[in-house]
């Protein structure tokens, strides 16, 4: 039995080394898009702002635990929700679909109303959907649910992850107790290089 129980040790060890290479890389990439890479990190065009932005959502992935009752059995997706009538919803469809996390698989589904938000796991509001930002973070409060959105005051109404410009460069908040409600765990690694991380009614500057 000694030699078995010795096997089922080493490969939970190498499991779990595999992982955090995984991660250590993730957060390499994810540093290169927000400090390192300009040509990457840089939105010249609508298209090259929303093809980076598709990427950050990726890697945003990659450091947010969900629970495990958050899936249905069985299940391999990993649903990305935007509404149907984001202008950009092409090129996020195109970086994302199909992209695996994990043992996961991202699937890019196309939203028609706030009360179908149910079974996303990754929400994407873009700037101009106000009136369905409110509804939908109001549906969703407790869900485990990664809500990422453009507006200014999208952290303030409740949503987890706020993309946003500066010099032309993409940047972003963290609403830790948003993210909290919502029984999501967000690593430290992303936090650190937030612009600002939210607290309950507080928030740290980061980057």
């Amino acid at each position: 039995m000694r030699p078995h129980l010795f096997c089922v040790f080493n490969n939970s060890v190498t499991k779990a080394i595999r992982r955090s290479l995984t991660l250590a890389l993730m957060h390499i990439v994810l540093v290169m898009l927000v400090l390192q890479a300009p040509q990457l990190a840089c939105a010249q065009t609508a298209t090259d702002e929303y093809t980076v932005k598709a990427a950050f959502l990726f890697h945003f992935a990659q450091f947010v635990d969900w629970p495990s009752d958050a899936f249905n059995s069985g299940d391999q997706s990993l649903n990305l929700c935007i509404f149907d009538d984001e202008p950009h919803r092409q090129e996020l469809q195109s970086a994302l679909e199909g992209k695996r996390i994990g043992a996961r698989v991202v699937h890019v589904r196309l939203l028609h109303q706030t009360q179908h938000v149910q079974g996303c796991s990754i929400l994407f509001i873009g700037q101009d959907e106000g009136r369905r930002q409110t509804a939908a973070l109001r549906n969703l409060r407790g869900q485990p649910v990664l809500t990422v959105g453009e507006s200014d005051n999208f952290i303030s109404e409740g949503g987890i992850i706020r993309l946003y410009l500066v010099q032309d460069r993409i940047r972003f908040d963290i609403n830790v107790g948003a993210a909290d409600s919502s029984h999501l765990e967000i690593s430290s690694r992303l936090l650190l290089l937030a612009s600002s991380v939210t607290l309950g009614d507080q928030a740290k500057g980061g980057q």
